[in-house]
């Protein structure tokens, strides 16, 4: 094993978690967002050789996972879309073992338009800077302050409580 693929490595395990709850919080499912983080993780070891700067790697992880993320919900987004022409679903609640707290956050999030969702979860749960959430999300930090105070001022009132 070279260095980078056990650094990678390294980072991987060090950061899943991280990863795993970044992307539950923007697909609302966790087998989809454990899907999202091991896609994610994948392109960044098979691109492994163009990383000029190694220690980019979680940055580059990061902007995978909400670009997976962003993939899942176009995905899931065309399958309601066509469901009636499909087989019929079988639906399972996910039931993870989330608190209640969690739940109605987490669908409070889901509620949201897609990008301020992805600001608020990057800017607040993963607790990255506005110029750091603005590289991953490819926008502009005056942006990213825009799409988090909307989406805090929607979630407060979603929530009936000051977030």
């Amino acid at each position: 094993m070279d260095e980078l693929t056990g650094k990678l490595t390294d980072l991987y395990q060090q950061h899943y978690k991280q990863l795993l709850r970044i992307a539950a919080l923007l697909v609302d499912e966790r087998a989809a967002a454990e899907d999202v983080v091991q896609d994610a993780y994948l392109r960044v070891f098979r691109s492994r050789r163009n990383l000029k700067d190694p220690e980019k790697a979680l940055a580059f992880l990061r902007t995978a996972v909400v670009n997976g993320a962003r993939s899942a919900l176009r995905k899931r987004s065309v399958f309601r879309r066509y469901r009636a022409q499909l087989a019929t679903e079988d639906h399972v609640p996910d039931d993870t073992g989330r608190g209640m707290d969690r739940m109605v956050l987490a669908q409070a999030l889901a509620s949201l338009p897609r990008r301020q969702r992805e600001a608020i979860v990057l800017r607040y749960y993963a607790d990255l800077s506005e110029q750091r959430v603005a590289e991953v999300m490819g926008c502009s930090p005056g942006t990213v302050k825009s799409y988090c105070s909307r989406g805090v001022s929607k979630l407060s009132a979603l929530l009936g409580e000051r977030v």
